[in-house]
């Protein structure tokens, strides 16, 4: 037995492994030794050699982009690479960087033991060797591991029974044979169309129907490359800006705005487009919104139909139990043709599940069939399932089977608690299903160089996530994966594919751009979530929102939307137009209609909302938000509807003069005007001049707030009630949350800051309490408030001091915090479901203070 010493122990030659080599050894001049069980390089493309095997990511994006000249130099023959090519370009790679010499090939790693006292990793492999290591770097693939055969009887079998992924590399005579594949994911198609010329007959098993676009492969002519090495800086940019990790075009609307003959000229331009652009490039909404995923399916399955001769085989090639997407969209090269072949057919072995392999081929719950091949393609034990069989023991003798009993689970998809110093590239709960994989290996491997770095110069030992990072990042995954489609489905992404294994989500679907936030942000904050030699450490800010809000967030990022402190003046409003579109359906039972209201210079318009209740009602007057400068009625339709369904009120919505065009004091000006209208008319229209409360959002809040001090010091209009949802107190405010949350999201502070200024026109008005109510020398006699604020925002900490400054000042004050929220969620109650929460907690207090017999008690008194 030989033992050596070395840095890291890298497991896996496939992209991962060798871009881990190049960083931590050629980059970082760390000792490094590999192993890996095939011969040779390639990883899973070593393993996978079944005819037809190939990229369904164009090869131009499906490669390394961290060396200039491997870029230009490597010329791809298709637009979609085969295997031998892919195998060839990572075999290139190992040459080029001269990585074969620091891996043990043939060479498969048996246990891999953390041993505390020396904090280094003990991997033993089956030759009887042990390495000694620093750091343990898990590079072995999500896909490394194929699902077992299930069937029974293989055995008996006189002919040849073959696993996709173990294919000879000296290939199988099909010409002329009676082939069986079982299987129809993206191998089972990829095998099936290959393969059809070939043989003489060829029976295809299916259980479950996919929905499978053609593929678009061809040759990649010289103009194709030329243009791709000239543009790859930029190409790379925008690859890792969009969803798929790939410079797709962006999907901007919701497949709802549009009329089915526009929609469909978009699903026949990304159908025939190749790649992922008909999830990626045609409606934002496909992948959470089952509305708006039917018309996709439905058009996929028109496309099936049209393609498929025979109407029963189109039908049986038509998926009816799942949404398109929420399994992997496999994708085709005249799949569907395949079929219209008279020696091909389907058996639906769903309806006539397989009992067994036969001593002569396949038996059905209904017939045997006699074959002379049969190909399994039956998919992988998806994510982390080779470092499992492995023998890997943590702290405290546990094993990572032991802790993953319920789930793999995986700090940003690159850590486990309890395993310090064990690093996985692309590893479970990464983003990696929905990101192109030599990107996000590349991203996965510089993040982990990079802790190893910043861990050695500081003098560190070991790098651990903490529990309770782990165990909230495992929450969000779950939470994120809950805001979309994909828990419907039974698939690998929710690792349902394989029995007895815990169904729970394999990966964070977000898409790229917000997973490579996230992995900045805690790069950012001093690798946040993790603990250096047993120290202190926090949680990066997007962990502590709730996972519709971050989902939300990605899609905005999908999309391209530019942050709001990038805007100017126009595009910040149209932007916050836009989140009507993340908003429930107005309630039909309340009418809505728009009268006017005067002030100094003319009129206003304002909408009242008013439920199908006989009154006199209570009235609310809700002020819309925006920062003084954007917002508008048609924003606020839904938050003021919902409001005056909830409270059996009627909501009058003012539609005040914006700034800079009209800088203070003109909005707080309309919002008085507002209230004195209301009170001498509202009686007109069904409500209760004696009970009125003010209440508004953001910078709404702000001037809700303001009326509150203005009406009391000005003799009225009489108010029952304030609701302060999320205000602006203080604009010189120096508050924590301010400090912490100073980039958001949505609201940060530097928009904050611009947002004042251009309101105030003149800044020597911040101090005034028409401005800053926070500053009033005097908050007694207010009415009763109801303060509400968001975890993850720059304004809580000063709203929350303003409801403490109210209470002490003899006010009955209510001050509710809702945790993993953030500015602005009031009002996009269709992208986050817990907007219920702070819609209730609103009526809750509204019904109190508003009841009859409250405002009868109070004036008494």
């Amino acid at each position: 037995m030989n033992e050596q010493h070395v840095d890291v122990a890298i497991v896996g030659a496939g992209f991962a492994g060798l871009y881990a080599t190049h960083r931590l050894r050629n980059l970082q001049g760390l000792s490094v030794q590999g192993f890996e069980a095939a011969p040779g390089p390639g990883g899973v493309w070593f393993w996978n050699r079944y005819p037809g095997a190939r990229c369904d990511f164009e090869s131009i994006h499906y490669s390394y982009t961290f060396d200039e000249a491997l870029q230009r130099e490597w010329r791809w023959s298709e637009r979609y690479a085969a295997q031998p090519e892919i195998l060839a370009y990572l075999e290139h790679v190992a040459e080029r960087f001269d990585l074969r010499r620091s891996f043990r090939f043939d060479t498969r790693v048996t246990s891999a033991v953390w041993d505390d006292s020396t904090e280094r990793w003990t991997v033993t492999t089956d030759d009887g060797n042990v390495t000694v290591a620093r750091y343990f770097v898990n590079a072995a693939g999500a896909f490394s591991v194929f699902k077992a055969n299930e069937f029974p009887g293989e055995a008996d079998f006189r002919g040849t029974v073959i696993h996709t992924s173990r294919w000879p590399a000296e290939g199988i005579d099909l010409a002329g044979k009676r082939v069986a594949v079982i299987g129809t994911g993206s191998t089972g198609i990829q095998v099936s169309q290959t393969i059809a010329p070939q043989v003489a007959e060829l029976t295809v098993f299916q259980r479950t129907a996919n929905f499978a676009c053609p593929l678009g492969n061809r040759p990649l002519s010289d103009e194709e490359f030329g243009e791709a090495v000239a543009n790859y800086e930029t190409r790379r940019v925008e690859s890792r800006d969009s969803i798929a990790g790939a410079p797709y075009p962006r999907a901007v609307k919701s497949a709802l705005m549009d009329s089915p003959e526009e929609r469909r000229k978009v699903y026949d331009k990304y159908y025939q487009g190749g790649g992922f652009r008909m999830l990626a490039s045609t409606y934002y909404d496909l992948i959470f919104n089952p509305e708006a995923n039917a018309t996709a399916a439905d058009y996929i399955r028109d496309r099936i139909r049209e393609r498929v001769k025979d109407p029963e085989v189109a039908e049986l090639l038509c998926p009816t139990d799942h949404a398109y997407g929420t399994k992997r969209p496999p994708f085709e090269i005249d799949y569907y043709e395949m079929f219209n072949l008279p020696h091909v057919r389907l058996v639906d072995a769903r309806a006539t599940p397989i009992e067994r392999i036969t001593e002569r081929g396949v038996a059905t719950t209904d017939r045997e069939f006699e074959f002379d091949v049969i190909v399994l393609a039956t998919g992988f034990d998806v994510g982390a399932g080779a470092l499992m069989r492995m023998g890997v023991v943590g702290r405290n003798g546990r094993t990572l089977t032991e802790h993953w009993a319920d789930g793999q689970r995986a700090y940003i998809g690159m850590a486990t608690h309890g395993f310090p110093n064990l690093f996985h590239i692309n590893g479970p709960q990464s983003s990696a299903t929905l990101f192109n994989n030599p990107l996000a290996i590349e991203d996965s491997v510089d993040f982990v160089g990079g802790l190893i770095a910043q861990a050695d110069a500081r003098g560190h030992t070991t790098a651990e996530v903490t529990e309770a990072a782990e165990e909230r990042y495992n929450e969000l995954v779950r939470e994120v994966a809950d805001a979309t489609l994909f828990p419907t489905a039974t698939s690998w992404y929710m690792g349902a594919n394989i029995p007895g294994k815990p169904r729970t989500p394999m990966y964070l679907f977000t898409g790229a751009p917000m997973y490579r936030a996230i992995c900045a942000e805690v790069e950012a904050m001093g690798y946040a979530g993790f603990s250096f030699d047993g120290g202190d450490t926090s949680l990066p800010n997007t962990m502590r929102l709730d996972g519709s809000a971050v989902f939300l967030l990605a899609g905005l990022m999908n999309m391209g939307a530019k942050p709001l402190e990038e805007c100017d003046l126009d595009e910040a409003r149209a932007a916050m137009e836009g989140f009507r579109l993340m908003q429930l359906p107005i309630p039909a039972d309340v009418t809505i209609s728009d009268l006017s209201y005067p002030i100094d210079s003319g009129v206003r318009t304002a909408r009242l909302y008013r439920p199908a209740i006989e009154g006199p009602l209570p009235v609310v007057v809700f002020l819309h938000g925006g920062g003084w400068i954007g917002g508008s009625l048609d924003s606020f339709d839904e938050p003021c509807a919902a409001l005056a369904q909830r409270v059996g009120a009627v909501v009058v919505s003012p539609d005040y003069r914006l700034a800079p065009e009209h800088p203070f004091p003109a909005a707080i000006d309309d919002t008085m005007a507002a209230l004195r209208w209301v009170t001498e008319h509202i009686g007109e229209y069904g409500g209760d001049p004696a009970r009125i409360a003010v209440g508004g959002e953001s910078a709404g809040a702000n001037l809700a707030a303001v009326a509150a001090l203005r009406a009391r010091d000005e003799g009225g209009p009489h108010l029952c009630a304030q609701v302060l949802v999320t205000p602006l107190t203080d604009p010189m405010a120096e508050t924590e949350s301010r400090r912490i949350f100073a980039w958001g999201p949505i609201l940060t502070s530097e928009l904050g800051a611009r947002m004042v200024s251009l309101y105030l026109g003149d800044p020597m008005q911040v101090t005034s309490p028409w401005v800053a109510p926070a500053l009033a020398a005097d908050l007694s006699g207010l009415p009763p408030a109801l303060v509400i604020t968001m975890e993850v925002d720059p304004l809580r900490d000063e709203g929350e001091d303003y409801a403490s400054a109210l209470e002490a000042a003899g006010v009955p004050t209510v001050c509710r915090r809702f945790d993993g929220l953030f500015h602005t969620a009031y009002s996009l109650s269709g992208a986050i479901p817990r907007v219920a929460e702070i819609q209730e907690a609103i009526s809750d207090f509204l019904a109190l203070r508003l009841s009859a017999e409250q405002v009868a008690a109070t004036s008494v008194v």
